[in-house]
């Protein structure tokens, strides 16, 4: 679905990419995670054709057609919407510009909002559902979430994640996402990409990932155990092994713990700072 290759892209100086390659199957929910300005934000720009690459291309199906934005709805961080319209332009604006004949308001419905406001009155909750229904007008085929989601209430966040849960089942649409917090969207995911240096660290579906990943809370460790991670407290010293392996256990002096998607990304994202 989404083929990248050779890719380089610097801002002026600031090399970003250089030589990246990346492939995502159609109908995956794909995780692009990573420490801050490590290009995880550029990455969907780049699909999202909003940047060129300096190199390389990014390639999909002939059946997108000739120009594949059409078809592809980017929910950026940035919301750039026209604030000066109401709501009701901003549909009409949008539906002449990408020849759409259909728009659904369930969604903005449980935000409130009435029709006659404009969209510099809206909230960031109601903005970005607001983007999310005029989006899914277009039917995209692949739909990129930039780190918005956990900038919104907890009510409203709940409607825009059941609302992409509802496309993901009854589409086979393609989920690329940018977050670093996973607790509300671990359920939906099923492959993690992280970055690092503009290259890929951590390639894993997410099942696999959380097999190969253990806490232990011990003294110490055995030394030829794969150490990802080590993270003191006053109480007692956390090792995060990874690539773990069963067999391990047998040789551990301590508690070993299951984790979350959260803590496997901390102990990921931690080590770049130690």
């Amino acid at each position: 679905m989404i083929e990248i290759k050779n890719l380089s892209f610097a801002y002026e100086k600031t090399k970003v990419f250089e030589d990246f390659n990346l492939s995502i199957s159609k109908g995956k929910v794909v995780l692009i995670t990573g420490v801050n300005g490590v290009g995880k934000s550029t990455l969907l720009r780049l699909i999202a054709g909003a940047l060129i690459p300096d190199k390389g291309k990014i390639l999909f199906p002939a059946e997108m057609g000739k120009d594949p934005r059409k078809k592809i709805g980017f929910i950026s961080d940035r919301l750039s919407l026209y604030e000066s319209l109401t709501i009701d332009q901003a549909i009409e604006f949008h539906l002449s510009f990408y020849d759409v004949n259909r728009f659904d308001d369930t969604l903005i419905n449980h935000t409130k909002v009435k029709r006659t406001q404009k969209i510099k009155e809206l909230s960031m909750g109601q903005r970005t559902i607001f983007h999310l229904s005029l989006v899914m007008a277009c039917e995209p085929e692949i739909l990129l979430i930039d780190e918005i989601i956990h900038s919104i209430d907890v009510y409203l966040r709940e409607i825009f994640l059941q609302h992409l849960i509802n496309i993901i089942s009854q589409r086979e649409i393609t989920v690329v996402m940018v977050n670093l917090n996973f607790t509300d969207i671990e359920g939906l995911l099923e492959r993690i990409i992280l970055l690092k240096g503009g290259n890929i660290l951590v390639d894993e579906n997410i099942i696999g990932l959380k097999q190969k990943v253990r806490k232990i809370v011990a003294d110490k460790i055995p030394a030829e155990l794969p150490l990802l991670f080590k993270n003191n407290t006053p109480q007692w010293t956390e090792f995060y092994v990874y690539p773990f392996r069963e067999d391990f256990r047998k040789d551990i002096n301590g508690s070993v713990v299951d984790l979350d998607l959260t803590e496997i990304i901390k102990a990921f994202i931690g080590r770049e700072y130690t």
